[in-house]
């Protein structure tokens, strides 16, 4: 249990670093949750800041991910900590980036820093997924219709593809899903009326 709760904060703290507002205030003296959609994740940043920030942020964002859960599996080999632990570290660092404690709970969407637990975690699922979101988003220029349709299917493919503690794996995912999809509830709105917008730069 105690593993449990470090990995839990610890990993959370590690979500709650948001590198776009950092970037978007230190590089640009702009606050990128004043700016266009009013989100502090890379898409917003590609739109409002260019290319080069969005995918700068979308790195940091998708390695604190990666980060969290590389630290909860220390654990389990120096301390043989559970297995849920690193589970616990990937959904911890996506609750971060999306209501970080240093920013006032205003964070962005949570999809790179999933992306990033997921590859850490399952990478057989996380190369189908961000394989399937490129593809969408390079055919539909949607970013959000893209990050649902693999919100949807990171359950599914968590269960299906892994060999072991498959219902642990289902749970994760589909808890990670679920923040994902809540956060994108205005997205879908939108998309069901046709009025999302493309993904554009300056």
């Amino acid at each position: 249990m105690l593993f449990m709760i470090i990995s839990a904060i610890s990993s959370y703290l590690i979500g709650s670093i948001n590198p776009a507002v950092i970037i978007s205030k230190k590089l640009y003296g702009k606050d990128i949750r004043t700016l266009g959609s009013n989100n502090a994740g890379a898409t917003n940043a590609y739109r409002s800041l260019g290319k080069k920030a969005g995918a700068i942020i979308f790195f940091l964002d998708f390695s604190k991910g990666l980060i969290a859960v590389a630290g909860a599996k220390c654990l389990l080999l120096l301390f043989d900590a559970s297995y849920e632990c690193m589970l616990i570290a990937g959904f911890f660092a996506q609750l971060g980036h999306t209501f970080p404690v240093f920013f006032r709970f205003k964070g962005g969407k949570g999809v790179a820093t999933a992306a990033g637990s997921a590859f850490a975690i399952m990478p057989p699922v996380a190369a189908i997924l961000l394989t399937l979101f490129a593809v969408i988003v390079v055919l539909t220029k949607t970013v959000s219709l893209a990050s649902s349709i693999c919100a949807a299917l990171y359950p599914l493919l968590a269960y299906f593809l892994t060999d072991s503690v498959q219902q642990l794996h289902f749970i994760f995912a589909a808890s990670c899903a679920v923040m994902i999809t809540v956060k994108h509830a205005s997205n879908i709105a939108r998309l069901l009326d046709g009025e999302e917008k493309k993904i554009t730069s300056k």
